[in-house]
């Protein structure tokens, strides 16, 4: 489905982050600004400032916003090609992964240094950098790893270039975002979740738009949330059906807010790994590839004393309330069409991979008295938080994609019980004593046993 053209209204939220900027720095009108009639609003060489909000918003656009003003001195290749080198500097695990790359053309970063982008796309880019917090490294960081993907993948230059552009881009969508449904560490509920699933295709409209770039660029964008087994968003779309370059942005993206961590690798690919088939095979490799390259550290002190918020007995009680309560609507009256029926089975499959996940990351062990010395095991420990932190994660996402694909009045009351229990990690009632239920055959062992066996 081609994306909408650009509403000739301005965005407010995007308007009022170019208001912001452009106190800090100078922003220019570059063509006049018209209104659909033809008649002339700011005239070519104003600055912008505060004073245009209001014309600016009373009318619709002959061309669109975006694309009549320019920053000076904004954010260009030459300051994403050095944001990335430091990266490169200061993070051992970053430098791991572009070492293990394929060789041949050119390095990751030298393809961040050959990068163009226009007006529009270094205005948004300088708006992401001056709100505060680390967008901008967040999105030269996943740029770096989306080429780092594209060459695991073997893909030609033009697609490296084309999964550079997009994950530096991947965002940019966000800007158009009420800013409440963004704001750092707020929990959105699964209906409050449609406000911000829009941006990967906002910011595919943005770029087809108002840059001269490939379409796989726009693309790529689009599909940065997709999962090769099609449990992604916006359209959840499998496979090869999700183009090189939106794979290499799909990883990338999925792993940059663990590689600033401690034992960031360990993390990445635990998080790659935990429910098989979310993502292509030969990026999984390349993750263990650059961990097995990367010196392993002690758990710190510190890191074993952190706790995942829903305990492991919780989760599990949990998981198992999600499939009971799952299957009892399916049976019950309730569920009245095949399409809702449809998707509380689709539902119940993903349940079930997760709950095969807990398994096979030993969680279940923590189901049972642990061995001796096992409980103090600080990297025991760390993979027991970052896998139950993942697979809370995933039913999370299950709610929200739930509530996003609930459409008529009845079918949204008949999933709300199943949508609350997929969001709801602040507790629910522990078995006592309950033994873990072996999956396919699968005897039950402890984290520690597994460890044993894989060393």
């Amino acid at each position: 489905m081609k994306p909408t053209h650009i509403n000739a209204s301005v965005n407010t939220h995007y308007l009022d982050k170019v208001m912001d900027v452009a106190e800090q720095m100078s922003v220019e009108v570059i063509v006049d600004i018209l209104d659909v009639r033809g008649m002339k609003l700011v005239s070519k060489g104003t600055r912008v400032t505060r004073v245009l909000r209001e014309k600016l918003i009373a009318h619709k656009l002959m061309r669109p916003f975006e694309a009549s003003i320019r920053i000076a001195d904004g954010v260009d290749s030459r300051v994403v090609a050095q944001v990335a080198e430091r990266l490169a500097d200061v993070s051992a695990p970053v430098s791991s992964l572009l070492r293990c790359v394929p060789a041949g053309g050119n390095s990751p970063l030298q393809v961040l240094q050959h990068m163009e982008f226009g007006n529009a796309m270094a205005l948004m880019l300088t708006a992401s950098d001056k709100a505060g917090g680390p967008s901008l490294e967040h999105a030269v960081l996943v740029s770096m790893l989306s080429i780092c993907m594209a060459k695991t993948l073997h893909l030609n230059e033009q697609d490296q270039l084309a999964a550079g552009l997009a994950g530096l881009l991947h965002d940019i969508g966000e800007l158009y975002v009420d800013p409440r449904f963004l704001t750092r560490g707020k929990r959105l509920q699964p209906h409050e979740w449609a406000h911000v699933v829009v941006h990967p295709r906002t910011g595919q409209m943005l770029i087809d738009q108002l840059e001269s770039f490939p379409p796989s660029v726009g693309r790529a964008v689009a599909e940065h949330h997709e999962r090769y087994d099609g449990t992604g968003y916006p359209r959840q779309v499998c496979g090869q059906q999700i183009s090189g370059p939106g794979q290499a942005v799909a990883v990338a993206e999925m792993i940059a807010g663990l590689l600033l961590k401690d034992h960031a690798l360990e993390r990445a690919e635990l998080a790659l790994k935990i429910v098989p088939g979310e993502q292509a095979p030969e990026l999984l490799a390349a993750v263990s590839g650059a961990l097995r390259q990367c010196p392993h550290g002690v758990v710190a002190p510190e890191l074993a004393a952190w706790r995942a918020g829903e305990s492991v007995p919780g989760l599990y009680a949990r998981i198992a309330a999600i499939l009971n309560l799952g299957e009892r609507l399916i049976d019950g009256p309730a569920a009245k069409s095949e399409r809702t029926c449809k998707l509380l089975r689709a539902t119940q499959e993903r349940v079930r991979k997760i709950q095969r996940a807990f398994v096979s990351t030993g969680l279940d062990g923590y189901l049972q008295p642990m061995p001796f010395g096992a409980a103090s095991d600080s990297l025991l420990l760390f993979e027991k938080d970052v896998a139950s932190r993942e697979l809370q994660w995933r039913l999370r996402d299950l709610a929200r994609d739930l509530a996003l694909q609930a459409e008529s009045p009845d079918e949204k009351l008949v999933l709300a019980s199943l949508i609350n229990l997929l969001d709801n990690d602040e507790g629910i009632v522990e078995p006592q004593r309950r033994p873990p239920v072996p999956l396919h055959g699968m005897c039950p062992q402890t984290a520690a046993d597994r460890r044993l066996m894989r060393a």
